[in-house]
C-alpha cells in the first residue's frame, strides 16, 4: 500500500529535489495510514510471557485484548485501503500540475552529469577499454574517472523523469526527453536505436553526436513535430525536383524527336 508514493519520495529525496507542497502533505498521510495497520498485539503477548508480565491470572484477559486488537487491525487495513484513492489523487495530481517545474529542478544535476557523458561520448564508446581511453588524451581520461558517478546520477534522474512522464500520461518515446536539436525523422529513429541499444543509452546518444538535454513534455513533443515537418519538407522538395527533372527530360525528348522528324 502506497509503495509508489514511498518510491517516488525516495527518488526525489536522493536528488535533493523538493516535491510540491501537496505531495509533502500527502506523504505523511500515507505513512500514518500504513503505520496504523501495524498491530503489535501478537508481539506484545510474546514479550509479556518472556518478561513475566503475563501470568496465569491475567493471560485470559491479555488474550482477549490481543484478539480485539487483531480484529481491529484487520478492519483498519480495509479502512486504510479506502484512503488510497484520495491520497493518491492529492499526491499524483500535484506531480502532474508541477511537472514542468520538476523537470526544470532536475536540470542542474542533469546538465552536470551530462557534461561528463557528452565528453566521454566525444572520445570513446561505452565498451571502450583502458588503452582506448588513455590514447584519447587527458580530457577523455578525466571523463572516464567521473563516468561511473555521472551514470549513477543520470539513472536517478531518468527514474524521476519517467515518473513525471507517467503522471502526465506522456507517451513520448523516452529518448525524446534527453536530446535537443533540429532533427529529421530518420535522425530521430537513429536516436531511438542508440538509446535503446546495448550499453548506456545516454552515452550512446552522445557518442552518435546528439546533444543531451532534459526536456519537458512540450519540448519532447516539439522535437517530434519538428522532425515530421522537416522530413515532409525534404520529401516535398525531392518530389518537386523529381517532377522538374521529369519535365525537363520530357521537353528535351520532345525537342529531339521533333528535330529528328524534320
Amino acid at each position: 500500500m502506497f509503495a509508489e508514493i514511498r518510491r517516488i519520495d525516495r527518488t526525489f529525496a536522493g536528488l535533493a529535489i523538493d516535491l510540491p507542497k501537496e505531495c509533502q502533505d500527502a506523504s505523511p498521510l500515507a505513512n500514518a495510514a500504513i503505520a496504523a495497520t501495524n498491530s503489535p498485539a501478537v508481539q506484545d503477548l510474546h514479550d509479556g510471557i518472556l518478561s513475566g508480565t503475563i501470568t496465569p491470572k491475567n493471560i485470559a484477559a491479555k488474550l482477549t485484548e490481543s484478539a480485539i486488537a487483531i480484529m481491529a487491525a484487520e478492519r483498519i487495513i480495509t479502512a486504510a485501503e479506502g484512503t488510497q484513492s484520495a491520497i493518491n489523487t492529492l499526491y499524483f495530481g500535484a506531480l502532474k500540475a508541477h511537472a514542468d517545474k520538476l523537470v526544470t529542478a532536475l536540470r542542474p544535476a542533469f546538465d552536470e552529469a551530462a557534461k561528463v557523458i557528452q565528453t566521454a561520448g566525444k572520445y570513446f564508446a561505452p565498451d571502450a577499454n583502458e588503452r582506448d581511453i588513455l590514447s584519447a588524451g587527458m580530457e577523455a581520461v578525466e571523463a572516464w574517472h567521473n563516468l561511473a558517478a555521472a551514470k549513477v546520477t543520470l539513472t536517478q534522474i531518468i527514474n524521476a523523469r519517467a515518473t513525471i512522464a507517467d503522471t502526465e500520461r506522456d507517451n513520448s518515446p523516452a529518448y525524446l526527453h534527453y536530446i535537443s536539436g533540429n532533427y529529421t525523422q530518420a535522425q530521430l529513429w537513429q536516436a531511438e536505436a542508440e538509446y535503446t541499444g546495448v550499453g548506456h543509452g545516454l552515452h550512446n546518444l552522445a557518442r552518435a553526436g546528439f546533444t543531451l538535454h532534459l526536456n519537458t513534455k512540450a519540448e519532447a513533443l516539439k522535437l517530434a513535430e519538428t522532425a515530421r515537418t522537416k522530413t515532409e519538407q525534404q520529401q516535398a522538395q525531392a518530389e518537386a525536383a523529381r517532377i522538374a527533372d521529369s519535365k525537363r527530360d520530357s521537353s528535351l525528348a520532345f525537342e529531339l524527336a521533333a528535330r529528328a522528324a524534320q
